[in-house]
């Protein structure tokens, strides 16, 4: 596997996003057990699989650049 270099500054904002994504999921789930509104349930699944893309995006790109450990510390 090839891995690319990563500034120290764009792994802090990388780790700041992952935590910003799985927060906003989490509320998402967290909303989607209190409503019984079947359109606002689907926005809010809609919502919930954007974030986990996006969490498993970040990941990649964390591990891609060698620092897969890191994404399980944040």
């Amino acid at each position: 596997m090839h891995h690319w270099r990563m500034t120290e500054m764009e792994k802090l904002h990388i780790m700041e996003q992952l935590r910003a994504e799985e927060l906003c999921t989490k509320k998402a789930r967290f909303y989607l057990t209190q409503t019984r509104d079947p359109a606002i349930q689907g926005l809010l699944q809609q919502c919930i699989d954007k974030g986990q893309r996006h969490i498993s995006t970040l990941n990649n790109l964390l591990r891609d650049a060698g620092l897969s450990g890191m994404a399980a510390q944040h």
